[in-house]
């Protein structure tokens, strides 16, 4: 057995989730420091869940183990392909979940369906529009088809449904997004559940003005959120921008004020600030030249070090995956070094922090 990689104290957010996903693949034990709570327990959690011949009996001990304080050491079984039902009630955790956990899974060669139950509307995270219309198209182009589907919206705290039917191609195909091309067009899509239905407007108009200044025209699109039986969070919407260039996508999202709270009582500068922020980081992004915003790119590069390390039902020489980001993060830098510890890849990002940067992925020199 390959001893425990080191992740440290508190490591970033993509770090863990990278290990994570890399240890499903491989079966390299991680070694982490508790106690683990939140988000990140809970996918730590839904990783064990996922694992072949897991029992319930290991749970619970997976369960206990991350309460304790100190050096904590996992080892997960290699991911097991079909219907995965998953607890995920911490807010930001579905998205992560998605994110990290259907890696392992496409390098099975057999379809799989993720069950996420919890929050899938949260602020930092990005909506359900989000991952079908930006991320699912890019994952796509590494062999992974997913079909997306939310049956029920849940804000913030509220538990929702989304469901995610994952079928992948018999192995990874290699991601090579240098240059962007040209922009095709840019869609503000609202997405409203309930009343305040004029506040969502109200912001993708402050989104299309923002985006305006910028020289871009952009499209509006309304469509309904389902929401659970007697939900509280009736009046609550998300404003979600997509940006469709030749070869990639990039998205920027906001949501609403909270519910419960009468429309009149909403200050109008809030809602102006959510369609500012959806439209400025757009602007930002059009102001670069790279194929990939930083969130995209950081959870790209666990499928390129699992492609470039040649897993799944490959036949030939693994491939080389290459692409440029808008900006360069230290988890970036951070899972591209783990990824060198625990598989024979030679990752790297180059560029300084916050600037532009290339994210090259390759076989390991023999």
């Amino acid at each position: 057995m390959r001893p425990p990689v080191e992740l440290g104290e508190a490591p970033v957010q993509l770090l863990l989730d990278g290990a994570l996903g890399l240890a499903l693949a491989t079966g390299v034990p991680l070694r982490l420091v508790g106690p683990l709570s939140g988000a990140d327990a809970a996918l730590v959690m839904a990783a064990v869940r996922l694992g072949e011949g897991v029992t319930p009996q290991a749970v619970d001990a997976a369960r206990e183990l991350l309460t304790r304080d100190g050096p904590i050491e996992l080892s997960l079984a290699h991911a097991r392909a079909g219907l995965h039902m998953l607890d995920l009630r911490e807010p930001g955790a579905v998205a992560r979940a998605l994110w990290t956990l259907s890696w392992p899974l496409a390098l099975l060669g057999r379809p799989s369906e993720l069950r996420l139950n919890g929050p899938n509307h949260c602020e930092g995270s990005p909506t359900f529009h989000e991952l079908r219309l930006a991320w699912a198209p890019v994952a796509e182009q590494l062999g992974l088809r997913v079909r997306l589907e939310l049956l029920e919206a849940g804000f913030d705290g509220d538990q929702g449904v989304m469901v995610a039917k994952l079928d992948p191609a018999p192995a990874l195909t290699p991601l090579h997004l240098v240059h962007r091309g040209l922009l095709r067009q840019v869609t503000v899509v609202v997405a409203t559940a309930g009343s305040n239905r004029d506040e969502a407007v109200a912001a993708a108009e402050q989104a299309a003005r923002t985006l305006r200044k910028s020289g871009v025209r952009a499209e509006a699109e309304r469509v309904p959120l389902p929401l659970p039986t007697g939900a509280q969070t009736r009046g609550r919407w998300a404003v979600t921008a997509l940006a469709e260039f030749e070869r990639s996508i990039v998205s920027s999202s906001a949501l609403g004020p909270g519910g419960g709270v009468p429309a009149v009582l909403h200050a109008t500068p809030s809602i102006s600030l959510a369609g500012e922020r959806v439209a400025e980081k757009i602007g930002r992004f059009l102001a670069r030249r790279a194929a990939l915003d930083a969130r995209t790119a950081e959870r790209l590069l666990l499928p390129s070090i699992l492609c470039a390390a040649g897993l799944g039902a490959r036949a030939g020489p693994p491939p080389t995956c290459h692409y440029t980001t808008s900006e360069v993060t230290e988890g970036m830098v951070s899972l591209a070094t783990l990824a060198r510890r625990m598989l024979p890849v030679r990752a790297v990002v180059d560029g300084p922090l916050g600037e532009e940067g290339v994210v090259v992925v390759a076989p390991a020199v023999s």
